[in-house]
């Protein structure tokens, strides 16, 4: 694989775009951002849904073209190709409590930036990213521009949240679930066994 170019940063949203995925407030964000830091990084968004001509009509309007590009639906076998590339993950979602994404995203190394919400704001600490409080869409629109700004500026706090997000994730994988379901059981099946002998 090519070694990124570390002196540009790939920023990567992926979901259906849908209001409630909030790929507008990662727009939104960016635009805010100074121009000495837009001019270090893009946007990849991909995913198909009802809002794409919204968020494309504001990327025109916030003259961003040059930054944000759209990508489309792409097979879920594609996706891993657009982890690998990017160097920082943002999924302000406020409704969705999976975030399969997240994980996925995490897995291949990305400090993730996400609204707390459900499981979301589970698998993200402060060692793997960041987590905003979906308080309001302004407040996740701020908090998102100083994020960026921070992610992007310090190298060595990504290349750390790369590799503490790489490590979280490996504790999700199914091998280690199954070690810890069958602890469980052994602990329920112990005390069990303890309090029939008492």
């Amino acid at each position: 694989m090519p070694k990124k170019d570390v002196n540009h940063i790939n920023l990567l949203f992926l979901g259906r775009l849908v209001l409630y995925k909030c790929a507008d407030i990662v727009i939104e964000s960016i635009g805010k951002l100074a121009q000495a830091i837009k001019s270090k990084i893009s946007l990849k968004i991909v995913g198909e849904g009802s809002e794409r001509n919204n968020l494309e009509n504001r990327v025109k309007e916030l003259n961003l073209g040059e930054i944000v590009s759209f990508l489309g639906w792409v097979n879920q076998s594609e996706t891993l190709d657009y982890y690998r590339k990017a160097d920082i993950f943002y999924f302000p979602s406020v409704r969705k409590f999976g975030g399969a994404v997240v994980m996925e995203a995490m897995a291949c190394g990305l400090p993730c930036i996400v609204a707390n919400n459900g499981g979301i704001g589970e698998y993200v600490n402060e060692d793997t990213g960041f987590k905003i409080e979906p308080i309001s869409r302004e407040y996740l629109t701020q908090e998102l521009t100083s994020k960026i700004q921070m992610l992007v500026e310090d190298a060595r706090l990504r290349e750390s949240m790369s590799a503490k997000a790489i490590e979280k994730a490996q504790k999700f994988a199914w091998e280690n679930k199954a070690i810890k379901i069958f602890d469980i059981y052994e602990k329920m099946l112990g005390e069990k066994r303890v309090s029939a002998s008492t």
